[in-house]
């Protein structure tokens, strides 16, 4: 059995021949496979429904749209591989808010693993270090690939920032960002 040939739903009160649109309980386990497929074919859309919804429940901004999340295969903060589609795991993806204040906004997230994104929490750099310097064993060297990420993604926002100013200086800082979103997606891979 793959992903794209789950098994067949039951209804408890229809069995297999599903009546969605005259029963709910049919209809609830129809969305319920579909959702499970789903989550495994396209998780960018399972990151951002669940990202609006938490903007909206806390009142943070929100302004992305599906193809502003890009789930990679390698978590870009700690360099451990991404599981798609399976049970929650540290090695999930999760959709982390760089800067927490400013919410989930363009340029501001960026996917890594479930357990980089509880790692980090809403911490900024300070934090991150101040835990990189008390922690202890395998903790201690996680918060330090997290500092590095976060200086990491704080500089290229900084660049990111600088792009987006008019005529020749916007557009060799956007040049400078290309060439450090190449560079950064280069040093995960080698992780």
């Amino acid at each position: 059995m793959t992903i794209y040939d789950p098994p067949n739903p039951s209804c408890s009160i229809h069995g297999k021949r599903l009546q969605r649109s005259a029963c709910a309980t049919c209809n609830a386990t129809y969305m319920r496979r579909y959702l499970k497929v789903q989550r495994r074919l396209v998780p960018a859309v399972a990151l951002h429904s669940r990202a609006r919804q938490r903007a909206a429940r806390r009142g943070l901004p929100f302004d992305l749209e599906v193809r502003d999340i890009i789930v990679p295969t390698i978590c870009p903060a700690l360099g451990v591989p991404l599981v798609i589609g399976e049970m929650r795991s540290p090695y999930s993806p999760s959709l982390d808010r760089i800067r927490p204040a400013l919410g989930y906004v363009r340029g501001n997230t960026r996917v890594i693993s479930d357990r980089a994104n509880r790692l980090k929490g809403a911490l900024d750099i300070n934090g991150l270090i101040e835990r990189a310097v008390t922690a202890v064993d395998q903790r201690r060297a996680d918060y330090a690939r997290l500092v590095e990420y976060l200086d990491r993604e704080l500089l290229l926002a900084e660049v990111r920032r600088k792009a987006a100013l008019a005529g020749r200086a916007g557009e060799e800082w956007a040049k400078v960002a290309k060439f450090l979103e190449a560079a950064f997606i280069r040093a995960d891979w080698k992780r």
